[in-house]
């Protein structure tokens, strides 16, 4: 071997065992300065798949998250070249034919059900079968809330030029705490850089290594960071811990994705912004399993707002979770075959949805121009 080679891998084991001798070392004093996470886009596990692109979805600037145009869909198939689900559809109208989006989580996504079985396909197909020319975009995403709707309406839904844009929104996940105190409107304000595989890489070696942990300290100590500063963070996020278990009361102290105050100004704005582009838009009241809603009984006052607003605005409301109380209520045992889970529908689920929805277009339906 070389002298220089030789030299180099001295120098390079020196250096190894330095440094793997100094982390030793500040883990047996038990010295630790663990780091302020910066704020989580969704929220921490799947943060992680998307940075290493284990993900069904993508980062997106405005709608935080979206599916990955060619990502494997884990109940059938996988998302179309242009980001969502389903049959990819031409941006120019066919004359005669209804356009027709649907806008919600991931029970319009289609969680835990192949696409044909989702509440949109049987809805193209019912219309169809009953003399309505239509297409369906499916716009659903999985964890969506109704402030990430109204950003994927600019960025995908208009340019196709909906005729009817379907909202249903309010079932879930607007209710839910927002991680580190961060609504979404805050947060998509703030037009987070995620990063990808070495920020998650950046970011795992911050956690654990001690030696790095000791140098964020000094460079905390040269910018004038105290420990008071960081004890405040620390404390409230130990307090969104404590009171998380808590988010489905009417009295929750804590800050929801998309309080309710806020959600009826996105259901006026979904109205606007649809009505503005020459569209018509319907509400859709979400089905839960009545034990989730004896939980939680905010999620109910969601539900109604949606009903409030379409009464007031002379909008189309269908109330999907009143059928759905009215087929349980009828018969208990049909929960195990409406529901997947607490909230996504079964194919017979999406089914009852779909023949609603068909039945108020169908009554409100004129020629597509």
């Amino acid at each position: 071997m070389p002298k220089f080679a030789k030299r180099f891998l001295i120098a390079l084991v020196s250096v190894v065992v330095f440094f793997g001798a100094a982390e030793e070392l500040l883990r047996w004093n038990g010295f630790e300065y663990p780091p302020i996470e910066p704020i989580q886009v969704w929220n921490r596990l799947e943060d992680r798949d998307i940075r290493l692109g284990k993900s069904m979805h993508e980062y997106a600037e405005r709608q935080l998250w979206r599916p990955n145009a060619g990502a494997e869909i884990p109940w059938g198939g996988t998302v179309n070249e242009l980001g969502y689900r389903g049959p990819v559809l031409k941006k120019e109208k066919t004359p005669g034919v209804l356009r027709i989006a649907t806008m919600g989580d991931s029970s319009t996504f289609g969680h835990s059900v192949k696409y044909e079985e989702t509440y949109s396909a049987q809805l193209e197909q019912m219309l169809n079968g009953a003399g309505v020319r239509c297409e369906v975009l499916d716009a659903g995403v999985v964890g969506f809330t109704i402030r990430q709707g109204l950003e994927r309406y600019d960025e995908l839904v208009r340019e196709f030029h909906p005729d009817i844009v379907i909202e249903a929104f309010g079932a879930v996940n607007d209710h839910l705490q927002a991680i580190q105190s961060v609504a979404d409107k805050d947060k998509i304000a703030m037009r987070i850089a995620a990063g990808g595989f070495w920020t998650q890489m950046a970011m795992t070696l911050r956690q654990q290594s001690r030696l790095v942990h000791y140098a964020a300290k000094l460079a905390d100590q040269s910018k004038g960071t105290t420990s008071n500063d960081r004890d405040k963070i620390f404390k409230q996020r130990r307090r969104e811990n404590e009171i998380d278990s808590l988010v489905g009361r009417l009295d929750f102290v804590g800050m929801r994705r998309v309080p309710l105050d806020d959600f009826e100004l996105c259901l006026l704005e979904f109205q606007r912004r649809v009505e503005a582009d020459g569209g018509r838009l319907i509400l859709m009241s979400m089905p839960r399993q009545p034990a989730v809603e004896k939980a939680s009984p905010v999620l109910v006052q969601y539900s109604q707002k949606v009903a409030e607003i379409g009464a007031r605005q002379g909008l189309v409301v269908v109330d999907g979770r009143a059928v759905f109380q009215a087929a349980l209520a009828a018969d208990a045992s049909k929960v195990e075959q409406l529901f997947a889970d607490s909230y996504h529908p079964k194919p017979a689920g999406h089914r009852l949805l779909a023949q609603e929805l068909a039945k108020a277009i169908v009554a409100q339906s004129k020629p597509a121009k």
